[in-house]
């Protein structure tokens, strides 16, 4: 019993420590990707920061069910890249892309609002962890469901893929529900910070 015992405990570590192993190597990706999204725009010249920031301010808003369509397309990418291994490899890239796009918003963002504007800031900050969130978890999923049916075919209990498969449909039904409430809070931000952003860059040829 007592020998039992310690196997479950030493498994459950083990689970937790590979959780965690993941969910750190996913972080150290979009950190990365946010550096260099936002180094990325500030080594641009003046006259193509304005020229980008012109095409942010003057684009319209997106609905919704554009926002919502947006990032179900993408996540459905990477649910569907994680149903085999090498398409895992590819939801790292698409994780790192996502936070190059989001260190070139932010870099954006600061340098034309300013960075004295604390709450557009957070109120920008607020959407993109929880699309984050939402990535992380969606490619951790992706990482465990690869992980469990090599274990099934190791061990030739194939009569657990099916099982397996199906608790990652269910998962990515939890991914749909925080996809809507991303996409209520983008719908809702961004018109907010693109209107600040024109009144920043109205500031900023003014004082040019």
């Amino acid at each position: 019993m007592k020998k039992q015992n310690l196997k479950r405990k030493i498994r459950q570590k083990r689970k937790i420590s590979n959780l965690t192993l993941i969910i750190f190597g996913i972080l150290v990706i979009v950190l990365v990707g946010d550096i260099i999204g936002a180094i990325m725009y500030l080594r641009q010249s003046p006259e193509m920061q304005a020229n980008l920031v012109q095409y942010v301010t003057t684009g319209d808003s997106l609905s919704f069910l554009q926002i919502f369509w947006r990032q179900f397309l993408y996540q459905l990418t990477i649910w569907t890249m994680g149903l085999t291994i090498i398409g895992n490899i590819v939801n790292l890239f698409l994780i790192f892309a996502r936070g190059v796009s989001a260190g070139f918003n932010l870099a954006v963002l600061v340098q034309e609002i300013g960075a004295g504007n604390t709450g557009m800031i957070v109120l920008w900050l607020a959407q993109y962890l929880l699309i984050l969130f939402t990535t992380i978890l969606s490619v951790y999923f992706s990482f465990r469901f690869a992980y469990l049916v090599i274990k099934s075919l190791i061990k030739k209990k194939y009569n657990l893929i099916k099982t397996h498969l199906k608790l990652y449909a269910m998962q990515f039904v939890l991914i749909m529900v925080l996809i809507m409430f991303t996409s209520m809070l983008s719908a809702v931000a961004t018109p907010i910070i693109q209107n600040r952003m024109i009144e920043g860059a109205a500031v900023l040829e003014i004082q040019n």
